[in-house]
């Protein structure tokens, strides 16, 4: 590790770089139990209101793929500091909203802006820790984003039953804000100038993402993870309104009921990090791509024999947050890592795929929703599918080719 890299021991380190990486999804998971009150208050449809999740997700995309080569070209720091700003000043926009269209327009900012945490986490790791290190600290942020975050469903819920969903939006800000100043202070550059790309012509970006999508061993990485998390996203879509509007559960609790999902990303988070130090990257991922296909598939066994109810909704959501996890911080930490001189840019990458299929899989959930499970836990089975598919056929791929 580089002298001027972080201390990964302290754990004031790790709280920070964990809360920065998760911005995105407290953006996400905290205002999902308003969807509701966010449908009555702009007077727009459940759809409507879904397409703005889909909306923070495609700026998220195209977030990463700005952000990755400005930190390449730049250094991490000042892009990071850039890049928090923009999301607190984005946040208090959404909660300043008069109508739905307004309300795009920010989510759309505050997406791009919200790729800054992940791109810059992903790539200072690779900066600093070689490849196995780096995708058990990536695990073990995950773990820990995800255990602050497993919290904001219930507080999100809360508001939404005793204030106003606005005052989400005013709580994600604040704490942009105070991410902001606390990153000035407890930061430092871990990409020295010598390291940098020179410049940042159009046709420097274009060569840098040439090589990176030519590289046939990044995508056999990349894309499982991706495809895993599109299934997840697919169920965090639907999920407020198969048990608030269909089961009739109150918003505060499904506050409750979405953190529960969110102990079993912990869960496997941790999980991930212990089974790359006892059996390796690949082995880890298998172990995933395996767990998600029986947990998927005994998930639509159950929903043809049995009714709508609230298990049958919250366990396999459960598995699918598990299983996800298992495989997505060290596939992505294995994609970056092929590329050290360009470290910003596969993140970036790795993140836009993420992040394009999440939109498409939600935009997919929201047509397919029809007050059942079925379409649902059928799609999460596709994703777990293709996902495997992807991986065994990159079987020769990742054997020929040199890490």
């Amino acid at each position: 590790m580089p002298a001027n890299g972080p201390d990964f021991d302290s754990a004031r380190t790790i709280v920070l770089l964990a809360l920065i990486f998760g911005i995105a999804a407290f953006a996400t998971d905290m205002y999902l139990p308003a969807f509701p009150a966010i449908s009555r208050a702009f007077g727009a449809s459940p759809q409507a209101v879904q397409f703005s999740l889909s909306i923070f997700l495609y700026g998220n995309a195209a977030g990463h793929l700005f952000f990755g080569p400005l930190s390449d070209r730049y250094g991490r720091k000042p892009v990071l500091l850039i890049g928090i700003a923009a999301f607190a000043v984005a946040t208090f926009g959404c909660a300043l909203a008069v109508d739905i269209t307004g309300f795009y327009a920010y989510r759309l900012v505050q997406g791009a802006a919200a790729a800054s945490g992940p791109v810059l986490i992903r790539a200072l790791l690779n900066d600093c820790l070689d490849r196995n290190r780096a995708a058990q600290m990536l695990a073990l942020l995950t773990g820990v984003m995800a255990s602050m975050a497993m919290l904001t469903p219930i507080l999100g819920g809360w508001m939404v039953e005793h204030q106003s969903w606005h005052w989400i939006f005013y709580a994600i800000g604040g704490l942009g804000v105070i991410l902001f100043l606390t990153a000035i202070k407890n930061t430092r550059e871990t990409l020295p100038p010598e390291r940098r790309l020179e410049t940042l012509s159009i046709a420097e970006v274009a060569r840098g993402y040439l090589e990176i999508g030519s590289n046939l061993r990044f995508w056999c990485y990349a894309t499982p993870p991706a495809l895993m998390f599109a299934g997840v996203f697919a169920y965090a879509v639907v999920n407020s309104f198969l048990l608030i509007d269909d089961l009739g559960m109150a918003a505060q609790h499904h506050g409750f009921s979405y953190s529960i999902a969110a102990c079993a990303y912990v869960a496997g988070s941790f999980t991930s990090n212990r089974l790359v130090r006892l059996v390796g990257i690949d082995r880890a991922i298998v172990i995933g791509l395996s767990a998600g296909m029986f947990f998927a598939t005994i998930a639509v066994v159950a929903s043809s024999l049995l009714p709508l109810s609230v298990p049958l909704v919250m366990i396999p959501g459960l598995c699918a947050f598990f299983s996800t996890s298992l495989i997505l911080p060290v596939g992505f930490s294995m994609a970056v890592s092929l590329f050290p001189a360009r470290g910003g840019s596969a993140s970036a990458v790795v993140g836009f795929v993420q992040l394009t299929l999440a939109g498409i899989s939600s935009g997919i959930a929201a047509t397919l929703y029809d007050n059942t499970t079925m379409p649902l836990h059928l799609f999460t089975l596709g994703c777990g599918i293709a996902a495997t598919v992807v991986w065994v056929a990159g079987r020769n791929v990742r054997r020929r080719l040199p890490v």
